[in-house]
């Protein structure tokens, strides 16, 4: 087995392309976002040509470091991670490639399973918890799926298409603005504070990308009376389409919207010929678990995992004691790596619409 510690991106390209479960957050493209958006991330993916010809990726973060010694997270925001690869994997390959992670100077390694990954390339050693995924298998033409949905679903998309509710891209940086007025608006329905939650200067940041890679990054806003009060960030990578950040004001939920908006985007990826919507998890959350049900969805329960070096860890503690630091890393409300101090991080929005 030959490791690579410093990949190239075109090599990674190449696997994310041709893994069949691969999803956009395995992509380099996850990463180069996760780098931009924080400072002192570090890329530490690693690849893997194994003696059968196989190649695999383990995407990799460097969250945080104390001097050798460093805590890694696949990936970004504790969403889908673990191995792709370009060919089929064992369960001792997989498992030998996850001990790459282990290393001497690793105080913690954290993450979350892909739904969609073979049972053999999941490394369920350090599980702690589990999320559940909500996923509809796009099998058939929009009105066969569409019947599937309850009666409650059906019900109020019709009723907010009466409302006039309706759905488009977001083109311009003021629709992004646009989209984030209704996300503060979220917030402070929660009862949060205002530091609560991605900063404007994210968004800023995912515009340019989206701008960039508009086949891969999507900002769909729902609007009534011509104002956007909603909308869903989606990514897009090969046969599957993910939800991640998404939100909706009051009368958005009032009037319906968000299931106009949820049902438009659903048939959008069926006219694309994908196999997967991907409502992303819920943290457990009963309301919104019940809420992508809804949609006829098929529940993935898949393993949250964390390791924690038995010889660093406490040692790292000690330090971060006597440097009168708490153990947890400084952070931008919801843009930290929580899984790799063994919370359950979903930054999904549909888990607070």
């Amino acid at each position: 087995m030959h490791v690579i510690t410093a990949v190239s991106r075109q090599v990674w390209w190449e696997i994310a392309r041709a893994c069949p479960y691969a999803t956009f957050f395995h992509t380099p493209r996850w990463t180069e976002i996760a780098c931009t958006a924080i400072p002192n991330v570090h890329d530490r993916t690693l690849a893997v040509c194994l003696p059968s010809g196989v190649r695999a990726i383990l995407p990799l973060l460097e969250v945080r470091h104390n001097g050798p010694c460093k805590a890694l997270l696949s990936t970004f925001e504790g969403c889908y991670g673990g191995i792709i690869a370009d060919g089929p994997l064992t369960a001792a390959e997989a498992a030998r490639i996850y001990r790459l992670a282990y290393r001497w100077n690793v105080t913690s390694f954290a993450y979350l399973a892909n739904p969609l990954a073979p049972p053999e390339t999941i490394d369920r050693t350090y599980r702690f918890g589990d999320e559940i995924a909500h996923i509809i298998h796009l099998d058939s033409d929009f009105d066969t799926i569409f019947d599937r949905f309850s009666r409650n679903a059906r019900g109020n998309y019709r009723r907010g298409l009466r409302e006039g509710a309706c759905i488009r891209h977001a083109q311009t940086l003021a629709d992004w603005h646009a989209y984030y007025a209704a996300y503060r608006d979220a917030v402070d329905r929660w009862g949060e504070d205002e530091s609560y939650g991605y900063p404007w200067s994210f968004f800023v940041q995912m515009f340019t990308f989206a701008q960039a890679y508009p086949q891969e990054i999507t900002l769909w806003v729902v609007e009534l009376d011509g104002q956007v009060v909603g909308g869903r960030l989606a990514f897009y990578w090969n046969q599957h389409v993910t939800l991640w950040h998404g939100t909706a004001t009051r009368a958005a939920l009032a009037r319906r919207a968000l299931f106009v908006l949820d049902v438009e985007i659903i048939r959008d990826a069926i006219e694309r010929g994908l196999r997967y919507f991907d409502f992303n998890t819920s943290a457990g959350i009963e309301g919104v678990i019940q809420y992508k049900r809804n949609f006829a969805t098929t529940d993935y329960i898949i393993p949250r995992c964390e390791y924690h070096s038995p010889v660093l860890q406490p040692l790292v503690q000690l330090a971060h004691r006597w440097q009168h630091h708490p153990v947890e890393a400084r952070r931008v409300p919801e843009l930290a790596p929580d899984a790799a101090h063994g919370q359950s991080c979903s930054p999904n929005p549909a888990h607070r619409a």
